[in-house]
């Protein structure tokens, strides 16, 4: 009985350190990517290195995107498909 509470209780603090995990998420449109360097820019002024700089290329300035900021530092992008123009190429 002692094995099984002390499991459940090393279940929880699992549990409770995983849902502590957070990122930094921004919305934007893009006003600059660079592939060689690895930076996008959004309007407004902010940017970002992206982990993994091939994630840039054909990205075009007027995209809608969603930047990822992991705890660990790294950075992801992809297409904001929940804006109602993605995919038609427009602003």
């Amino acid at each position: 009985m002692k094995k099984l509470t002390l499991l459940l209780a090393l279940s929880g603090l699992v549990l409770t350190t995983g849902s502590a995990l957070a990122a930094d998420v921004y919305n934007g449109v893009v006003a600059r990517a660079d592939p060689m360097t690895g930076e996008v820019t959004l309007l407004g002024g902010s940017t970002f290195q992206v982990s993994e700089p091939v994630l840039l290329h054909g990205l075009a300035p007027g995209e809608h995107v969603i930047v990822t900021v992991n705890e660990n530092n790294t950075v992801g992008i992809q297409e904001d498909s929940s804006y109602s123009g993605a995919g038609d190429g427009g602003y």
